[in-house]
């Protein structure tokens, strides 16, 4: 299976990849770089695991939380400390080279980082059929892995990772419509990229959301100018309308 777009789009961004740049600069910078909305999901995405995570390199991680589909097992750890199980949604898989993978659940889960190379990791590789067709998603398969040492990682913030990950993926989405030619675009990434990724304003965030939405449904110009913009537009209502949602809820 050829994942040679996702595969091109990675290899651009390690050369571009900047580590002194502030994150709204290098997020609207690698939003920019992107040549289809599946791109823009990566860009956002990798920028939302190292706000997350405090990834400084250039490598890309995924974030292993999805288990249980079609029956699979989930993934927990033995007797003799071994992790054994299957996450599935593994985004941009053919590319990524450490797995942030979340073991067990409820107040007994932990984390672990696991390399690519990993002794008893394997990958699946599916295109995402019909929506983001760019995209890779994997599944990842542990079998009788030796567990690494916890991440010290806080499970309260890690509860609001998804804003986290649909701000970043907005402030790459403006940073991309950007360098399309709108200049809407470079106006709202100047009015809201430093509060909403800086200073995790909520606030400021819902204005973002509120300003694409009324962008998005006034701006038919989008269906000419990006690739598949009426297949895929439905990533950014989806980040859209969770955020509003959660305003409209408290």
């Amino acid at each position: 299976m050829d994942f040679s777009v996702e595969q091109n789009y990675f290899e651009l961004w390690q050369k571009q990849f900047d580590a002194t740049l502030a994150p709204e600069d290098w997020l609207a910078a690698s939003g920019a770089l992107a040549g289809s909305l599946a791109e823009v999901f990566m860009a956002g995405y990798q920028a939302a695991m190292r706000c997350q995570f405090g990834i400084k390199d250039a490598a890309w991680a995924a974030f292993c939380v999805s288990e249980g589909v079609d029956g699979l097992p989930p993934v927990v750890q033995d007797d003799a400390g071994l992790l054994t199980g299957v996450k599935t949604w593994v985004a941009a898989a053919s590319v990524v080279t450490s797995f942030w993978v979340k073991v067990g659940r409820g107040s007994e889960s932990f984390y672990v980082v696991l390399p690519r190379e990993t002794k008893g990791l394997s990958l699946t590789l599916n295109r995402n059929e019909g929506f983001l067709p760019e995209l890779c998603v994997g599944r990842l398969q542990l079998e009788n892995v030796t567990a690494p040492a916890p991440q010290a990682v806080s499970k309260a913030a890690l509860k609001q990772f998804p804003e986290l990950e649909a701000s970043c993926i907005l402030i790459a989405c403006l940073g991309y419509f950007a360098s399309l030619g709108f200049t809407w675009a470079s106006d709202d990434l100047a009015r809201h990229s430093a509060l909403v990724i800086n200073q995790r304003s909520d606030a400021a965030l819902v204005a973002l959301a509120l300003d694409m939405q009324t962008r998005i449904n006034t701006a038919p110009e989008l269906s000419l100018k990006v690739p598949g913009w009426d297949r895929d537009r439905r990533l950014i209502e989806m980040y859209l309308g969770m955020i509003l949602k959660r305003a409209s809820a408290g």
